[in-house]
């Protein structure tokens, strides 16, 4: 199979994972006007990337990455999994983050069965572990022989898309705008990309807390058009 291909898809829009019904918290930003047209929406971008996703989502994706070089078990894998279940103190992002774990498992199984992911979903499934999306990536992205640096790429890239298409739908902001913002941070994801291996054991998990406060602010919203 051809890995670039394969990487293609599996953070495409249309892989049915359920990813773009989780807004992460930015409901609530647009909710309170924070977050309320192009400029707003590119900061908001920049800041959930540098500063939140870098030392959490990617900073697990790297780490599971390692293990998998390292050829290790599901005991190490198990423990990971609980360090990032603790540090993801919402508990909407928890929930997103099993949910969209579940269905990338369970549909990449039926595409080209991985062994590390299939024994991952059966943890999950008989509850010995919680269960989190940038690890299943990061194991299924490993085993089909995908760098280092083009499947941390498109992770960043498929999470800045989501970020600007549910701005597009909520503020809203016009699709070009959209595609601006996308083409613009492409240097900021490489920086990220290029440095995230640097990142200090104790940084890993340090949590945006107006970020952490408005995921569980969405959960009483009054109306809600996402998930998280």
């Amino acid at each position: 199979m051809n890995p670039l291909l394969t990487l293609l898809q599996i953070i495409d829009s249309a892989f049915p994972i359920g990813s773009f019904t989780h807004s992460y918290g930015l409901e609530t930003y647009i909710s309170k006007g924070i977050v309320k047209d192009t400029r707003s929406a590119q900061e908001y971008a920049t800041t959930l990337l540098a500063h939140s996703i870098y030392y959490n989502d990617a900073a697990f994706f790297q780490q599971t990455w390692q293990l998998c070089d390292k050829r290790a078990g599901i005991r190490k894998v198990s423990e990971l999994d609980s360090v990032v279940t603790a540090l993801k103190g919402p508990l909407e992002i928890r929930q997103a983050s099993r949910k969209l774990a579940l269905r990338f498992l369970k549909l990449t199984e039926k595409l080209k069965p991985v062994k590390r992911c299939q024994t991952y979903l059966e943890q999950m499934l008989s509850k010995k572990v919680h269960g989190h999306y940038p690890m299943a990536f990061a194991m299924y992205a490993h085993a089909q022989k995908i760098s280092f640096e083009d499947a941390l790429s498109a992770f960043y890239y498929n999470t800045l898309n989501g970020v600007v298409t549910n701005c597009a739908k909520l503020v809203p902001i016009s699709q070009t705008d959209a595609q601006e913002i996308l083409f613009k941070l492409q240097p900021l994801i490489k920086k990220l990309v290029d440095t995230q291996a640097a990142v200090s054991p104790d940084m890993i998990g340090i949590c945006c807390i107006a970020q952490d406060i408005r995921s569980m602010q969405h959960e009483k919203l009054y109306t809600r058009l996402y998930i998280s």
